[in-house]
């Protein structure tokens, strides 16, 4: 399992790194010894803790997601698409030794053909953007915390909503950590299924001020935008990938 965090925490760390950038992680819950299945509502709930000397700032993101047996959680969504369940914590500042604990319910895990008997549920977790990348991490075997949990696979019946399907799935969704910093807007986003992107600065009446067609280079699309001749105020920077709008994030523009 350690070797699928350090694959991909190495898809954003290249280098070796001058700071002390590092983060741990803990499972809270599933505890060791509870049980988990379909119709068993569950939550899936970790800490982030800072335990180098660089922050986590605003403009950094954390990814952190379940791992069962090693594998990542995939689902349905509204489209009919299977998607990798992963979540992110953006916005937030995590100091030296400053933690972050997130909770995600779930409905119940319906692990395809898996008999009953004991799994590894893994919470793992890696952090990207400006203070991160082109780092290395001084310790990457923090990254991932695990419990043993028995699977019970006729626990209840499996609803639309909780039907949670394991896949031994090794991508996780697109991540947008982009950010605006003084009068220039970084375009960063990582995992972009096209080769094409494009960035949209849209006002609070709906009105599209400037759009701006990016590149993707190996799923990786980085650029930048001057915001020097947008209008002051907020606006919404909309990252859309082959015409259908991905990411929104909010930006204040000041003259």
């Amino acid at each position: 399992m350690r070797k699928i965090v350090l694959s991909l925490s190495a898809l954003f760390a290249f280098g070796a790194a001058n700071a002390q950038n590092d983060i741990s992680v803990t499972l809270n819950s599933p505890t060791a010894g509870s049980s988990i299945g379909p119709g068993m509502p569950f939550t899936f709930d970790m800490t982030v803790t800072n335990a180098g000397t660089a922050d986590v700032t605003a403009n950094d993101t954390v990814v952190y997601y379940p791992t069962i047996n090693g594998g990542l959680l995939t689902t349905t969504n509204q489209s009919g698409q299977t998607v990798t369940v992963a979540f992110i914590i953006t916005g937030t500042t995590i100091s030296t030794n400053g933690m972050e604990t997130r909770g995600v319910n779930f409905g119940g895990l319906n692990i395809n053909g898996a008999p009953a008997g004991n799994i590894d549920m893994c919470a793992n977790a890696f952090v990207i953007g400006p203070n991160w990348n082109n780092v290395t991490e001084s310790d990457t075997t923090n990254n991932t915390d695990c419990a043993s949990i028995a699977y019970d696979p006729n626990g209840g019946t499996v609803g639309l909503a909780e039907n949670m399907v394991y896949a031994d799935i090794k991508n996780i969704p697109l991540l947008d950590a982009s950010y605006a910093s003084g009068s220039t807007y970084f375009v960063e986003a990582y995992n972009v299924p096209s080769s094409t992107a494009s960035l949209s600065f849209v006002d609070l009446t709906g009105r599209t001020i400037l759009t701006q067609e990016f590149e993707v280079r190996n799923s990786k699309l980085k650029g930048e935008v001057s915001l020097s001749n947008l209008p002051q105020g907020v606006v919404l920077a909309v990252l859309s990938v082959d015409g259908q709008a991905v990411s929104t994030k909010k930006v204040v523009v000041a003259q």
